[in-house]
């Protein structure tokens, strides 16, 4: 497995733990609590990858220039 999708694998656990105790930890419901967290984690993701650098202290990365602002400079 890629670090990557350990990472999120991770992610989506902690977060299906999270539902359940928080739902008063009922039996029978792993999968539901399991697909909640990847829709939310999913969901989430780009927001978290947004706000990644500022959290690192680090600027965003520069957005590519298009062909005519790059003509200007």
């Amino acid at each position: 497995m890629s670090n990557v999708f350990e990472g999120f694998e991770e992610v989506v656990r902690a977060r299906a733990y999270a539902i359940w105790e928080s739902e008063g930890r009922p039996n029978g419901r792993d999968a539901e609590h399991w697909l909640r967290s990847m829709e939310e984690t999913q969901r989430l993701a780009p927001l978290a990858a947004a706000e990644a650098p500022k959290a690192a202290g680090k600027k965003a990365p520069a957005k590519a220039k298009t062909k005519k602002a790059a003509k200007k400079d």
